[in-house]
């Protein structure tokens, strides 16, 4: 099942995982799978539990995704970022110039961790997190 498990997560980095989330066919994944004797729901527990390798099983595709971490701290201090809010972030950050981006990173230090929480909530809840 090891094997297995390798094998797919090769295929995913080839289509460039981690960085970006990665499908494949479920119909096929389930074939190959029974075809090398293994239950696919194993080998996807086996990679999400030993490989950090999350999936979602749709109709049509198994879509592939780094575990998110339940607790990460930042650059900015916050606690319970996920991978992808990080992404997102940086990704709006570096559409801004420098002083912009010092000037919002001294605003968001001297926050209080309340008004820290509060940010990342109204964030969350307008869907940018």
């Amino acid at each position: 099942m090891k094997d297995f498990a390798a094998q797919i997560l090769k295929n995913l980095e080839t289509n460039g995982f981690p960085s970006k989330k990665v499908s494949l066919p479920t119909e096929k994944m389930y074939e190959v799978a029974d075809k090398k004797g293994h239950s696919l729901n194993t080998v996807l527990d086996y990679m999400r539990d030993e490989m950090n390798v999350e999936s979602a099983i749709e109709t049509e595709k198994i879509v592939f995704s780094p575990l998110a971490k339940e607790t990460e701290v930042n650059d900015f201090g916050f606690d319970g970022v996920t991978p992808d809010m990080m992404a997102k972030a940086q990704e709006m950050m570096a559409k801004m110039d420098p002083n912009q981006l010092k000037e919002m990173k001294d605003k968001v230090m001297n926050m209080s961790d309340d008004e820290r929480a509060k940010m990342m909530s109204e964030a969350k809840k307008m869907g940018m997190m």
